[in-house]
């Protein structure tokens, strides 16, 4: 069994072996039992994406009494639903071979639909090539 797919089977016998109900679970965290059971045994297809399936790993894993960080970081690298690296590593890339990139997160999972972050409107300078290629380097490489 690769470690992808243990990845919800593990986890679900460290909440058996805490003695943690999966009810338990989702009074603590407002999330569906059927949710629950779809990250126990690896199916994420009503799972939502980025921040909030973030989150929601975040919270089994505070809830289990696990490390928050250690099991959202396994969950990035071995889930694209939960990988944080994406849109930085897609448009990294896209400036590397000079390909205008049309990536953007989708609106729909950002509080209110309202996307907040700088955009190509605002004043600020585009920073130095060394700085962009720095930038570039870390997304792919993830230092």
């Amino acid at each position: 069994m690769s470690e992808r797919d243990s990845f919800g089977p593990r986890l679900r016998r460290e909440r058996e072996r805490r003695g943690i109900s999966l009810d338990a679970i989702v009074t603590l965290t407002n999330v569906s039992l059927e949710l629950w059971e779809g990250f126990e045994s690896g199916d994420f297809s009503r799972w939502p994406a980025r921040l909030y399936a973030r989150a929601f790993v975040r919270d089994y894993a505070r809830a289990v009494g696990l490390d928050p960080d250690e099991v959202v970081d396994d969950f990035c690298r071995l889930f694209p639903l939960g990988d944080r690296r994406g849109l930085p590593v897609l448009a990294a890339t896209a400036e590397l071979i000079g390909h205008d990139s049309t990536a953007t997160d989708d609106p729909r999972l950002m509080p209110d639909g309202i996307d907040r972050r700088a955009g190509p409107g605002d004043p600020m300078e585009p920073p130095p090539q060394s700085v962009r290629l720095a930038r570039i380097f870390r997304a792919i490489f993830h230092t």
